[in-house]
């Protein structure tokens, strides 16, 4: 999910995959899906991200003239949620733009407008003591953006490799100049917060079960290491056939730089998130894989989440995040409430 910020941007459309009345529209790394027409490349738009909560003089926007009822969710019917339109994700709602011609555009408008932003409660298993990370030069930060409007970035024919999504929450494992073991998790990342050591935690939990600071260590014995995996299982319904916590491998960045996938060491490689293709960038083809059943277990247990496409040598996207996009099932985002956390 793209960082929870209320912003200001132009629109900038692309077409809608499945649908002719409608297209994509992105506002900042936010996907909207509109009604064609509606907007003009260009339109300064406000858009406030699922999970925004608004004050009732916003909230009372999205209210059904005829039945009542609020588009919104929550206890107060006062939260934004993502809906899934032809499928495709649309993340957030468009605010009035009136008052806010003088916003400058791509900051951080919720304090100004007074939104703020609901978490889902964290299970025992995911909590813990926190400490603030410091001296961390080359810590950085792992997201995966829709498919509809940055897939015009990937190169025609492009060497791409699209691995399985996995549904459980991203542990981030670094490794200081000092030698020490940072953990935390995703959302404690952005706000520079580690967990301490824990017996409990299932990031703690994940990583010793599954020997991964030893085989970091072993095979890059100095310099900073960053380790991106996903955590299983946590979410409801979704094992993968695992009784226990394990660490599936989503990224590496060693000294600040990112690893191909062609050069991590064999551990990595053999605990990583499943490939389901490598080869030429094709759309249709990637669209294609993203139904079906999870390959983890190799018993096909649930639905699969849907893939994730990257360069074959990772590089950035044009608003400096990995290039790095989803493409999500149809069964899934059907079962998704918007209740899960990351």
């Amino acid at each position: 999910m793209a960082t929870p910020q209320v912003i200001k941007d132009r629109a900038r459309l692309f077409p809608h995959p499945d649908a002719e009345r409608l297209e994509l529209c992105k506002v900042g790394s936010f996907q909207l899906v509109v009604r064609k027409g509606e907007y003009q490349d260009g339109t300064p738009i406000v858009v406030a991200p699922e999970r925004a909560l608004l004050p009732p003089h916003l909230a009372a926007r999205y209210v059904n003239a005829d039945t009542g009822v609020s588009y919104l969710h929550g206890p107060e019917k006062n939260r934004v949620g993502a809906v899934w339109l032809r499928g495709e994700l649309s993340q957030g709602v468009v605010l009035p733009l009136e008052g806010l011609e003088d916003a400058p555009f791509g900051e951080d408008l919720s304090a100004r407008l007074g939104i703020t932003f609901w978490e889902p409660p964290i299970p025992v298993s995911l909590a813990g003591e926190v400490a603030p990370l410091t001296a961390a030069p080359h810590y950085g930060h792992h997201d995966v953006e829709q498919f509809g409007i940055y897939a015009g970035e990937f190169r025609p024919g492009e060497p791409v490799i699209v691995t399985e999504k996995l549904h459980g929450t991203q542990g981030v494992y670094f490794r200081a100049a000092d030698g020490e073991w940072r953990v935390t998790s995703k959302g404690l990342s952005r706000h520079r917060l580690t967990l301490k050591p824990s017996d409990t935690n299932v990031y703690w939990r994940a990583a010793r079960r599954t020997g991964l600071f030893e085989a970091a260590d072993a095979a890059f014995p100095t310099g900073e290491l960053q380790v991106f995996g996903e955590v299983l299982p946590v979410q409801n319904g979704f094992s993968y056939g695992q009784r226990n916590p394990a660490v599936f491998i989503i990224r590496i960045v060693h000294a600040g730089r990112p690893l191909p996938r062609a050069e991590w060491p064999t551990w990595f490689v053999e605990r990583g998130v499943p490939v389901l293709y490598e080869g030429p960038f094709d759309e249709a083809k990637l669209r294609a894989l993203r139904g079906g059943m999870e390959t983890v277990s190799s018993q096909e247990v649930h639905i699969r989440e849907g893939v994730v496409v990257t360069p074959e040598v990772p590089r950035p996207s044009e608003v400096r995040r990995d290039l790095s996009l989803k493409l999500i099932s149809d069964a899934y985002a059907k079962k998704e409430t918007g209740e899960e956390f990351s």
